[in-house]
């Protein structure tokens, strides 16, 4: 919840005076005076609601299946909604809470009414084997509420299914979000992610949940991690396809896994993903999606033609924090790992560990990790010394004169860290955006590499 507040205190007025006059239409009537929000479950930034050419504050769009909306209200209170083609809401927020009318205005009470936010009480550890069965208890006791309810059969089952999959969501990524936004300690139990193993995906509907890929891909990425599926750096795509029956969830997972991809920057592999899952794509509406893909990796791979796999690799300058200078030459017959990074970069500081980790357990091979920080100024560059002066791993700890303004950053084409680069022993670009390394692929592929 602190993470969205957060997000919403820097929001932009984005709700557009739109003039669309069908589709499904949402009025709001507040008799209470301030901002508010409104936009799919599934987008992360926060539209302000402005009024319109005709002083009318509502927001209009062209749905073609059921979704849900968030609204947040004047007091900040965050309420489900849920739409259909066609309909037409109002939302009136007064000083006791909001009030639903017009179509779907039951069940849309219904959400406001069994909302969840996570259960805990005091003297419970968020986490904990007492928290997981609370919050699981919790779950089926809204299911329960919900199927006895009496409501519409189909809003009945996409919220059952909505229920599970923001609990899980929030078991995929609360630990992380925790350790990294809020510093806390959190130790999870033994069997936390016992649960993922009996997740299916054959229910069409479940690419109508908000959260639906995060979720799935978090559920594939921890089977990696606990060994239950093979880790393959080339072929991951594709396993994670055979573990999914429906049609359309296993095309639309994998388009927007290959998505994914390319909006992180420039992947070499991303010919051999596609062609490895290809086959696996076999809804109508899904596949004509992939000519555009395939034009934005070449555009990609045309921006970046100079650190192609096979290129030389930019040579590098680095210092230590007693000013010593390293260079490229110094690691000549070695694989570099480069992991690019800044003091103030919060998911940079989570990897930290699973870097350090991957490296003590290889520094017996001919590979040198090491870590680039692109911090500048007299102030980020005492705390980049204060925060490396204690490391004894085998991770090499440099920083780069000029960071982001350097040539080196730029030659690189790096917007954003981390960012982890592969060089081989005679100088050549193996990778130049390569996995997390809290992702298990990064690691196989070194180990692939060193042989």
């Amino acid at each position: 919840m602190f993470l969205i507040l957060a997000v919403l205190a820097f929001a932009g007025t984005g709700c557009q005076d739109t003039k669309i006059e069908t589709g499904t239409r949402v009025v709001f009537n507040n008799t209470i005076e301030g901002n508010f929000f409104f936009q799919p479950e599934s987008k992360t930034t926060y539209d302000k609601v402005v009024a319109d050419s005709t002083g009318k504050y509502q927001f209009a769009a062209e749905i073609q299946e059921p979704t849900f909306f968030r609204y947040v209200g004047v007091k900040q209170s965050f309420y489900s909604v849920y739409l259909t083609p066609g309909a037409n809401i109002e939302i009136v927020e007064g000083e006791n809470g909001v009030v639903f009318k017009g179509d779907w205005a039951a069940e849309n009470t219904f959400l406001a009414q069994n909302r969840y936010i996570g259960v805990s009480k005091e003297g419970v550890e968020m986490y904990s084997a007492e928290w997981l069965e609370m919050n699981f208890d919790e779950i089926n006791r809204l299911i329960t509420a919900l199927e006895t309810s009496g409501l519409d059969k189909e809003f009945i089952h996409l919220q059952s299914l909505k229920y599970k999959y923001d609990f899980y969501d929030q078991l995929f990524s609360g630990p992380a979000n925790a350790r990294m936004f809020a510093r806390m300690n959190v130790e999870l139990p033994e069997h936390y992610y016992d649960f993922v193993k009996n997740m299916t995906f054959v229910d069409s509907a479940i690419v109508q949940m908000p959260k639906w890929f995060t979720v799935m891909l978090g559920c594939f990425e921890r089977m990696e991690k606990e060994g239950w599926i093979e880790v393959s750096p080339e072929h991951y795509m594709e396993i994670y396809a055979r573990k999914i029956e429906n049609e359309k969830v296993r095309s639309m997972f994998l388009v927007k896994l290959l998505e994914q991809t390319l909006q992180k920057g420039f992947s070499d592999d991303f010919p051999v993903y596609l062609a490895s899952v290809r086959p696996f794509i076999t809804n109508t509406a899904t596949l004509k999606e992939l000519p555009a893909l395939e034009a934005r990796y070449q555009t990609l791979r045309e921006t970046h033609k100079a650190i192609l796999r096979g290129k030389m690799a930019p040579e590098f300058k680095a210092v230590d924090i007693n000013g010593k200078e390293y260079s490229s030459a110094d690691f000549k017959g070695k694989i570099q790992v480069l992991d690019f990074w800044f003091t103030g970069c919060v998911p940079c500081r989570a990897e930290m560990p699973y870097m350090e980790k991957i490296a003590e357990e290889m520094k017996n091979y001919p590979i040198v990790f090491i870590s680039l920080s692109v911090d500048t100024g007299d102030e980020l560059l005492a705390l980049w010394r204060e925060m490396v002066k204690n490391k004894k791993g085998a991770e090499l700890q440099l920083n780069v004169p000029g960071g982001f303004k350097s040539d080196l950053v730029k030659k690189y084409l790096i917007r954003g860290v981390p960012r982890i680069v592969i060089v081989d022993k005679e100088g050549k670009i193996v990778d130049a955006n390569a996995k997390r390394p809290s992702d298990p692929k990064l690691k196989v592929r070194l180990k692939q590499l060193v042989g």
